[in-house]
């Protein structure tokens, strides 16, 4: 049983990264359709809301990640106000400040459960910046931050950092927010995370670096992360990389003969 699920599963990552999206979300609803029990669908789900993304129907991407966050036992409001968010970002600053430690940095997430349920907090929140307002982003990216801080670091920690400094940094916390994501950035030592690649170099390379690291360094990083998410599969966020790199290209005063070249390239 447990091996049948592991090959399916495998399969349906293989065609996801041949982008043959309908074959792979096949798969994953026949996977559905065999399980045992609901923590057995906890990987197809994922699987599935990020194909889903990618194939454009945001809105079943949310509803998958929804779906899944309230059978696990979370909250998914309706709507969240500014003000909620802006106390929600506040909290997250002063626990990160109050908890982030050589000892909190020891402590390993080691539940299953949480751990599916941090991914898919980052997964959501990556479905709503296309159909949800500002205020929603900000709370799920919020509450995988919070989730990560209380229980301990884990492979899906380093990206929940940099989406949470990706949005909420402004000029008046800028030094902060990006003390945040070089820490971030220094997680990835501690796990295989070659996969993830494409969406930390996005996050922090073409969201929050440019402002303090030189921008060539910004746009080569870009590169890299373009080409990890194509050989690895990550087409999404292998070209999100390569938009970025672009737009840092030239605003880096980067020749624009040549720049054309490389949007042909991509």
């Amino acid at each position: 049983y447990d091996l049948s699920l592991r090959l399916n599963f495998l399969m349906a990552g293989a065609a996801k990264s041949c982008c043959q999206y309908d074959e792979a979300v096949q798969i994953l609803r026949g996977i559905s359709g065999r399980t045992r029990c609901f923590e057995d669908k906890l990987p197809s789900y994922l699987l599935l809301s990020q194909i889903l993304r990618t194939q454009g129907n945001v809105d079943d991407a949310y509803n998958t990640c929804s779906f899944v966050l309230l059978q696990l036992g979370e909250t998914i409001p309706e709507s969240v106000v500014p003000e909620a968010s802006k106390t929600m970002v506040e909290d997250t600053l002063k626990m990160y400040e109050e908890v982030y430690d050589d000892d909190w940095l020891e402590r390993k997430m080691e539940d299953k459960t949480l751990l599916t349920t941090l991914h898919l907090y980052s997964s959501i929140a990556f479905a709503s910046f296309y159909c949800k307002s500002y205020s929603m982003v900000v709370y799920f990216i919020c509450k995988s931050v919070q989730l990560s801080l209380r229980n301990g670091i884990c492979e899906h920690t380093p990206l929940s950092f940099l989406q949470f400094t990706g949005v909420v940094t402004k000029d008046d916390n800028a030094v902060l927010c990006y003390r945040i994501a070089k820490n971030a950035m220094s997680l990835q030592e501690r796990f295989g995370m070659a996969t993830q690649i494409p969406e930390l170099y996005f996050q922090f390379y073409g969201r929050i670096a440019w402002r303090f690291e030189p921008l060539q360094v910004c746009a080569d990083n870009l590169r890299r992360g373009f080409e990890t998410g194509l050989s690895s599969g990550n087409n999404e966020m292998g070209l999100q990389c390569a938009f970025h790199a672009i737009k840092t290209a030239i605003v880096s005063g980067a020749n624009l003969k040549s720049t054309l070249k490389e949007i042909d390239y991509y």
